[in-house]
C-alpha cells in the first residue's frame, strides 16, 4: 500500500490531461482564461511555467500585490520550519532523527516516533529538541500529488466545534485516524516538559491535517498561542467560510505559506465552498522574496496567479524539495 492511499476515501472524479473549457472553475475570478488545449483541473493549469510560454499566445499579467514585505529573518523563520517539514518524507530507518537532507541542522533533536497509520497509512514523525524546549509533529504529503490533483473530490463534513463549520471528509478522518498515535504522545511530551512549545508542520495534504491537530490540541489539551504554533506549505483549503472564520477567531499562530503559483492550495474550490484561514505568506517570485497578505483569500496574492497554476511550484520552496524520499 502506497502512502497516497490515506486518500483512499476520494473518487476519481477527473480525467489527467482534461483541458481548457471543460471543467468548472475554483470561483477566484481570474481576469484571463487559459489557452484552449491547456491541461488543467477545476480551471487550474497544471504545469503552468513562469515566466509565459510566449507561444501560447498569452501575455499574463503582473499583479503588484499590498501585502507587507517580509524580513530576511522571518523569511529563515518560515524555511526553518519547512525544511523540518520536509523531512516528514524520510523513513528514520535508525531510529534516529538522521537523514540524508535537512536533519543535520537540527543538532540535539531526538526522534520519539515515525508514525504510519493504521487505515489511512498516513506518516510522519514526532521529535523533541531540549535545547530549543520544543517539541515537533510533521506530517508527510500525497507521494503523488499529480494523481491527487486530477483525482480529489471535495466533499464535505460537519465540523461540530464550530457553529455551521464544515471541513473536507477525507483531511478529517485521516487526522482522526492519526489522532489515535499522535495525541497521546504529545500530550504526555508535553506534560513532562510544560515549557516546552508545540510546533506542528506539513506539507501539501499533511498541512490540512496539521491545522485540524492544532485545533485539536486547543481544544481538548487546553494549548493556547502560548503553547503551540503552526507552519503549513502548499496547503489546501481545509472548509467552509464558517469553519474559516472559526479559525480566525482563535488567533492561534498559523502561518500558511503558498510558494507563486503552487496549484494545490486554489484545490478545496471557492466555487463549491471553501476559503482558506489565516494569513498568507506569499513566495512572490523565483528570488524567494515573501509577503505577509491582507486577507484569507488576498486577490493580490497567490490567487492572483489564477488560473496559471502549476504542480511543479508545489513541489519545491527555495532549496526545499517536497518531492524528495529520503
Amino acid at each position: 500500500m502506497t502512502q497516497f492511499n490515506f486518500l483512499s476515501f476520494f473518487v476519481a472524479v477527473l480525467l489527467a490531461g482534461q483541458v481548457a473549457n471543460t471543467l468548472p472553475t475554483t470561483g477566484e475570478h481570474p481576469t484571463q482564461t487559459l489557452p484552449a488545449g491547456t491541461p488543467q483541473v477545476f480551471g487550474l493549469a497544471t504545469n503552468w511555467t513562469t515566466p509565459v510560454n510566449s507561444s501560447l499566445g498569452v501575455n499574463r499579467v503582473a499583479r503588484p500585490n499590498d501585502g507587507l514585505a517580509v524580513s530576511a529573518v522571518d523569511v529563515e523563520t518560515l524555511k526553518y520550519y519547512g525544511r523540518l517539514a520536509s523531512v516528514s518524507r524520510c523513513s528514520f530507518s535508525t531510529g534516529k532523527f538522521e537523514c540524508s537532507t535537512f536533519c543535520s541542522k537540527y543538532p540535539g533533536t531526538t526522534l520519539i516516533k515515525f508514525f504510519n497509520t493504521p487505515n489511512t497509512n498516513t506518516t510522519g514523525y514526532i521529535a523533541r529538541n531540549d535545547a530549543n524546549k520544543a517539541v515537533y509533529v510533521a506530517f508527510r504529503g500525497s507521494t503523488n500529488i499529480n494523481n491527487w490533483v486530477h483525482d480529489a473530490e471535495f466533499l464535505f463534513t460537519k465540523y461540530s466545534p464550530a457553529r455551521g463549520a464544515k471541513v473536507h471528509s477525507g483531511f478529517y478522518k485521516t487526522w482522526q485516524d492519526a489522532r489515535n498515535i499522535v495525541y497521546p504522545i504529545v500530550v504526555k511530551e508535553m506534560g513532562r516538559n510544560p515549557d516546552y512549545k508545540l510546533y506542528m508542520l506539513g506539507h501539501s495534504l499533511g498541512g490540512a491535517l496539521t491545522v485540524l491537530q492544532a485545533l485539536d490540541f486547543y481544544q481538548n489539551a487546553g494549548y493556547d498561542s502560548s503553547k503551540m504554533a503552526v507552519y503549513t506549505f502548499g496547503q489546501p483549503r481545509i472548509g467552509n467560510p464558517a469553519f474559516s472564520d472559526y479559525v480566525d477567531s482563535l488567533d492561534l499562530p498559523i502561518y500558511r505559506t503558498i510558494n507563486q503559483n503552487d496549484v494545490v492550495p486554489h484545490m478545496g474550490p471557492e466555487a463549491i465552498g471553501y476559503k482558506h484561514h489565516g494569513t498568507e505568506y506569499w513566495i512572490e517570485n523565483s528570488q524567494g522574496d515573501v509577503v505577509e497578505c491582507s486577507t484569507d483569500e488576498d486577490s493580490t496574492c497567490a490567487n492572483s496567479e489564477v488560473p496559471f497554476t502549476s504542480i511543479p511550484a508545489h513541489l519545491q520552496y527555495w532549496d526545499i524539495k517536497f518531492s524528495t524520499l529520503c
